[in-house]
């Protein structure tokens, strides 16, 4: 009988205000189900949004990684090898 949970916890014992938190408990569990689906639905909606958006880029080109025609790059360089001193 030294269950430490009833040690900070004591249930109501009026039947009416165990009642009335089974009630409040459902009203909680209900609420947490309706945000939840109403972030779900945002998520969504924002990826089905932004997937139509990548979509419609690449079809009508407007990716904007056109190949180039040529990629060589000619540079000019010069080696400078400098000699280290042990002085």
């Amino acid at each position: 009988m030294n269950d430490p949970f009833r040690q900070f916890y004591q249930p109501p014992q009026s039947p009416l205000a165990r009642f009335g938190l089974v009630l409040l408990g459902l009203a909680i569990l209900g609420l947490s189900l309706m945000l939840g689906l109403v972030f779900l639905a945002v998520a969504a909606g924002l990826a089905i949004i932004g997937g139509v958006v990548l979509t419609l880029r690449r079809w009508l080109g407007m990716g904007g990684n056109k190949p180039a025609q040529d990629q060589t790059i000619d540079v000019e360089y010069r080696v400078i090898r400098r000699e280290r001193r042990n002085d």
